[in-house]
């Protein structure tokens, strides 16, 4: 097949936080189900093969129950009939933190409603992460779970058997000669992209090192799976951060693999500064941007086009081609 032939395209979603607060009233994320019906329609006559989605599906703020039902609705109201692959975000769990419900319960929630068991992928068993093999085209799609809680910056954020599995599947994807997208919904502080790297503005990314300066075993674990497969194309969410501030795609100088964020279905953020001149987030939500990606995939290469979802506009100005740095090994 020809290099420049495309193989297939998919779309890119994340923090598309559907919102039920207070009953909807007064909800935080006021654009949520209108700008995921949007997208969903745009994808719909698109052409895409599938949608993948970086986590914060709903906001879950006094339980996702509902919030799920509405994603699910909206979903079947579309007419959409593909497969949409989702990763567990902080958000799905968020409610464990009021004392709603515990932590594992929000993970089942998750598999019931993001429909695992239903999915043509492979997970062990009873576990909020997983693989989406395209064997056609020899890809590797592994999403990762932030399934321990919902404060990201203050805990150990994966398991030893989730990151024990992860670096198994990235070695044999690898070794297959596999293209691997990595979907996992939090960046790390100070590291990769979605943010300021030299002033951080967004506190709630995965740390380390707790405030004690102990290491986080597992989180470091991400980070030296991130630098050891410098192919890999890593998607994230969960800063909002809009496609205008241009923090979005990353290398960090060749010592770690493609990082590629996801602006927020739900509305946008933008890197700011306050009064003291210090870097933050004017956390404004911008219901006019509900961004994301279309990515086409090609041998070599994966374009990845910026596109407004409400308005169906690519953006030309953010459109990231990453390519293959390696050879296939087989």
């Amino acid at each position: 097949m020809q290099q420049d032939q495309k193989h297939y395209r998919f779309a890119v979603l994340a923090d598309i936080h559907i919102d039920l607060e207070n009953g909807g009233e007064n909800t935080y994320f006021i654009h949520a189900q209108k700008n995921f019906a949007n997208a969903l329609k745009v994808i719909k006559k698109s052409g895409c093969a599938f949608i993948v989605s970086a986590g914060d599906q709903v906001t879950n703020a006094a339980g996702a129950e509902e919030e799920w039902q509405k994603y699910r609705e909206i979903i079947d109201r579309s007419g959409y009939q593909g497969q949409i692959f989702e990763a567990m975000g902080n958000h799905e769990t968020r409610f464990a933190k009021y004392g709603g419900c515990t932590v594992d319960e929000c993970r089942k929630e998750f598999i019931r409603y993001a429909r695992l068991d239903k999915k043509p992928i492979l997970r062990p068993a009873d576990k909020t992460y997983y693989v989406y093999l395209d064997d056609t085209f020899d890809d590797a799609f592994l999403f990762l779970s932030l399934g321990n809680g919902v404060d990201t910056p203050l805990i150990d954020n994966f398991s030893d058997e989730q990151m024990d599995w992860a670096e198994e599947m990235a070695e044999r994807f690898t070794r297959e000669g596999r293209r691997i997208f990595l979907i996992q919904h939090a960046p790390i502080y100070g590291f990769g992209a979605g943010d300021d790297n030299h002033e951080p503005a967004y506190q709630g990314s995965i740390r380390l090192k707790d405030t004690g300066g102990k290491s986080f075993r597992n989180n470091r674990r991400f980070f030296d799976l991130i630098c050891r497969y410098k192919d890999m194309i890593w998607l994230s969410g969960h800063t909002h951060v809009d496609l205008r501030d241009n923090v979005i795609y990353r290398k960090a100088d060749s010592r770690a693999c493609h990082m590629l964020h996801i602006p927020a279905l739900s509305g946008s953020t933008r890197l700011s500064r306050d009064k003291a001149g210090r870097r933050t987030l004017d956390r404004t939500f911008y219901g006019d941007a509900a961004q994301g990606y279309i990515a086409d995939v090609y041998e070599d290469k994966v374009v990845f086009k910026g596109i407004d979802f409400l308005h169906d506009r690519i953006y030309p100005e953010y459109v990231y081609t990453v390519y293959k740095e390696s050879p296939p090994c087989r």
